[in-house]
Order: structure tokens, then sequence, then C-alpha cells
């Protein structure tokens, strides 16, 4: 592979596109400089699904540029919070993970989400611009003193909130890790990967990057000796992060007589300062010396504090309950649901929040606001909030741009078709979430809600039907076909009761099928089901 000199790397990865930089660089540790390489690396580590022990979640599935850096599937995923029950008011939008598994990819039953897919208990903060933070986190629990994973040791004993940050999702047994991970099993588990592989449309200059490389050949070019170390991965991922900043918004350009605001985007900057940015400092004319530098943790009262103590956890301090840190505001308009907690789908319905002296609050600069939002007021305020989108990240252009993840291809396994209810009246439902790429020895497929104790099939086969069918729901074609093939269950399913059982089956995937579909569909033996059994919905299992 023909290496490509550092300059180019520089203008691909750290030089804005067109216009030059109007906010001052990031505060950098003296013990991680930053190299145009190593930001590169970064950003291969960043955009990687095979960073999780599942290798179905990389740090970029929860932080999509085009939303702002937060996660666009939060909308639809629910956390139940603190009573623990779904569809009630103190349900939190976050992020979906992995299911909860062990280290040999079995998976182990969440009180919670069962074998779904783990929500996270906050939503997704954007690491755009998260560079100028002193602490990062909702709680501010990642601080600028940043210390080994593995050894506690303080490596960065300042201006390392990032790589404080970057340490917690890989091992976190909902976002990312499996039960037990460690940094030293990630590293060992990257070092013989070949980088992005299951990726597609990557940018040009990333994929002649990392062409013809395993991971520990990249190491070794970027860090100038062998070795994939927990420390180097965290460094990459914060090097990158940090190259990450958005000031192309037409506030920004305003800021330095390049461009204009609307007068509706005029009005509602004026109420905004007035109002709202002595917790928002990020608006005024400061940012152009110091950066876009949030240091407020504030209780502007979205649920009472008992749910969610924020950043109390951190201090211990009950003056601290429920104060979660204010955002910054760049790019804001694309990053709904809002709040930490997701609970307002509109920017429109922020604005309406704080017209009524926010929720559960003392907070004076929250309850005093009453009668200072008139309608025209909030209408304009949200106006001024779209003037904050970078286009570039919108767009998702240099140095935003990315690749595509196989959860947003069309390698995702899908449910589909019904099948037939059992003891209790549940329906069996098949749950097929990860990756099945070539040499995957560990696609674990699952079934829930059957019966408890029973006995399972699993059938497989290379065509689908069309047509529901008594026995086989819409998965198999029954008759005559050729490639019809059963995998019997050994092990009854867990669980005790209808509808409390489940099972799992660890498929090995062979290679050499890239571009053939799996059909499958489960069978419970249960004495209540029709003929006596009961059948599950059926998968597409699309092999890469």
């Amino acid at each position: 592979m023909k290496r490509l000199a550092v300059p180019f790397l520089a203008v691909a990865v750290l030089a804005p596109p067109t216009l030059s930089q109007i906010l001052p660089p990031p505060p950098v540790p003296s013990g991680n400089p930053l190299t145009a390489a190593k930001a590169m690396l970064g950003k291969a580590l960043f955009w990687d699904e095979q960073l999780s022990s599942s290798r179905s979640v990389a740090c970029g599935t929860c932080h999509s540029f085009a939303r702002g850096g937060s996660d666009a599937r939060s909308m639809n995923a629910i956390h139940p919070g603190f009573d623990a029950v779904v569809r009630t008011g103190d349900d939190i939008h976050g992020s979906p993970g992995v299911v909860r598994h062990d280290a040999q990819g079995r998976f182990v039953r969440d009180p919670l989400f069962g074998i779904r897919p783990q929500v996270t208990g906050r939503k997704a903060p954007s690491p755009i611009n998260a560079a100028y933070a002193v602490e990062l986190f909702w709680d501010g629990r990642a601080s600028a003193v940043f210390r080994d994973p593995l050894s506690g040791q303080v490596v960065l004993p300042a201006s390392g909130a990032l790589e404080s940050q970057i340490a917690g999702p890989p091992v976190s047994e909902a976002e990312m890790g499996h039960l037990g991970r460690s940094w030293a099993d990630i590293a060992a588990d990257l070092a013989p990967l070949t980088p992005l592989a299951l990726a597609d449309r990557v940018p040009v200059a990333l994929a002649a990057f990392v062409q013809g490389q395993t991971y520990a050949s990249l190491f070794q070019q970027v860090y100038g000796s062998p070795g994939v170390t927990p420390l180097r991965v965290i460094f990459a991922i914060a090097s990158y992060e940090r190259t990450l900043i958005s000031d192309q918004s037409r506030f920004d350009l305003s800021l330095v007589n390049q461009g204009t605001l609307t007068p509706q985007e005029s009005r509602g900057l004026l109420k905004f300062r007035g109002l709202c940015a002595g917790c928002h400092s990020d608006v005024q004319p400061s940012v152009l010396s110091t950066g876009p530098v949030l240091h407020e943790y504030r209780n502007v009262g979205v649920r009472p504090g008992l749910e969610d103590r924020g950043r109390e956890l951190v201090t211990g301090d009950p003056l601290d309950r429920a104060r979660f840190k204010v955002p910054g505001l760049r790019n804001v308009a694309l990053r709904g649901p809002w709040f930490h907690n997701g609970s307002r789908a509109t920017l429109a319905a922020v604005l309406d929040f704080y017209a009524l002296g926010g929720g559960f609050t003392n907070d004076p600069l929250v309850i005093n606001i009453p009668g200072q939002l008139s309608v025209q007021d909030r209408a304009d305020i949200v106006a001024f909030l779209g003037a904050l989108t970078d286009p570039r990240v919108a767009n998702e252009l240099p140095p935003f741009d990315r690749p595509r993840l196989w959860s947003e291809g069309a390698n995702v396994p899908a449910v589909f078709g019904a099948g037939n209810a059992g003891s209790g009246g549940f329906v069996p439902s098949s749950v097929a979430v990860l990756p099945a790429f070539g040499g995957n020895a560990a696609c674990t497929l699952a079934v829930d809600r059957v019966l408890g104790g029973s006995g399972q099939a699993l059938l497989f086969d290379l065509l689908a039907s069309g047509t529901p069918s008594l026995v086989l729901g819409q998965n198999v074609h029954l008759a005559m076909s050729p490639f019809l093939f059963a995998v019997a269950m050994p092990r009854p399913a867990q669980g005790v009761g209808p509808g409390n059982g489940f099972a799992q089956h660890r498929l090995a995937i062979p290679s050499g099928f890239a571009g053939t579909t799996l059909y499958g569909q489960w069978l419970t033996l249960d004495p209540q089901g029709p003929n006596g059994m009961a059948i599950s919905d059926a998968f597409a299992l699309p092999l890469f």
C-alpha cells in the first residue's frame, strides 16, 4: 500500500473545506499531542462497529452528525425511567445499545429490556465542539484529569475530559460491551481486525488510510512502534474529536462580519441574550477568543430530582441534585428530541417549557421567566437557534464526513410476518439484531416470549413464503423446498411460565456466502399452540 503523506492527511482531517476557522483551537493535553495521522486513526475507530463486543455499535452509532452529533434513533428508543414502566411520564428517549451478553456472545436477560437492545438512561450529548469542555457527560463525571483505565494512574493531569469520556462507553455493558469487558479485552480484540470492515461508503482519504491494513499495522504506523493499547485507542479517538469543530453557522459568520441574520433571527438573538445567555454563554461574542466553553450545571426541572440525581451522583452534594450540564447550542436545531431525557420533541416545546417557568425546579433564572416569553418571542428564538446550524454538520461534509455504518445499510436483519400464539396467548418473537458477516462465529439469534422450559427448533431456508401458513407463519416454503433445514435446540427455554421463556442459538456465519439471505423461524413445543406448537414471526438475515 502506498502511504499517504501527512500534509495530505492534514488537509483531509484538520482543515475546514473552504472558510477559515472562526473559533480558536481547543486545548490539547501535552500528553496527547494532536497529529493528523492520529486523528485519522481515531476517525476509523470512532466509526467502526467492531469496537463493540457485539460488532453492532460504533461511537458514531449514537452520535450522528446529520443530527448535530446526537442520536437520530432517540425519538423511538425508550428507557422506562425511574418507575421501570414504559409509556409513563418519566420515560427517557435514550440510545439503543447492545443486548446484554457475556464474553461468549450469549444473551443474558436484562431486568428492564430482556433480550432486546438496552436503551441508555440519558440522551446522547454531541461530541461536536466537546473539545472545549472542561468536563463531559450530562453529569460531568468525565473530568479533565484522565486516568489509565487499567491502572488508575493519572496520565493527563489537565485538558483530558475527552479521553475520560471516551474510556466509558466501550466497556459499558449497556452501550458497547459484554459483561465484565475490560480495556485489555478491547485492545486485544482490535489488533487483528480489518478497520471498518463492516462499513461502506468510506470517505476517500479514510479509505486510502486504512486500505490493506489491520489495526495492528495502523497503530504501528501512527505511533511509530508496535502495540494496540487502551491508551493509544483512547488517545486516537480523542484526537479525532478535537478536529470536530463547528464554527461555520450563519451566526458564527455574523460574528466576523461574513454573514447576516434575518430580522426574525436577530430579534431572537436579542431576546435570547437578554433571557437565556446567563446559562448558554456560548452565543456571546467572547467565544471568538475562548471557544464555547460551558461550565454551568442547572436544574431546570424537567423531571423530579429523585428520578435522576444528575450532578449529585458525581459530587455527592445534595445541592447538585438533578443539575445537568448546560449544553452548547451549535447545531441544536438538529439534535431533537431535546433535554437530557429527550422529553421534548420540538424546539417550540422546549421554549413553551421555559415560558411556563420550567418544571420541578427552584432555579431563579428559570422560575422567573413566565411573562417574559411571548408567543412571538418564542418563535423568534426558535428561528435564531436554527441559525446556529453549521451546514457542514447538517450535510456531513469535511471534517464531518463519515462512513455508512452496517446498522444503516442493507445488511441489517429484518423481522417480518406473524406467528401463532401458545400458552397464555403469547406469540413467540424472533430476535435478530447482530451482523451476519462472514467469519462471525457468534451471530446469536434468539426467540422471546415462549413458554419457560419448552423445547425449541430453529428452521432455516433460503426462500421466504409469500403467504401465511398455519404452521410456519410467513417463513419457509414448506412444500417441496430443497433448501429447508432445521436446527434442533438441545436446551429448553430459560425462564418459568407462559411468555417468560427465551432461547438462543449461536450461528457461525461461514465465509463465501456474501449476498445470500438466510430466512429463519422458531418452533416452540407448546401444548396450547396449534398442533402442539407455538410459532414465531420470521426473520431475514442478510449474509455479507
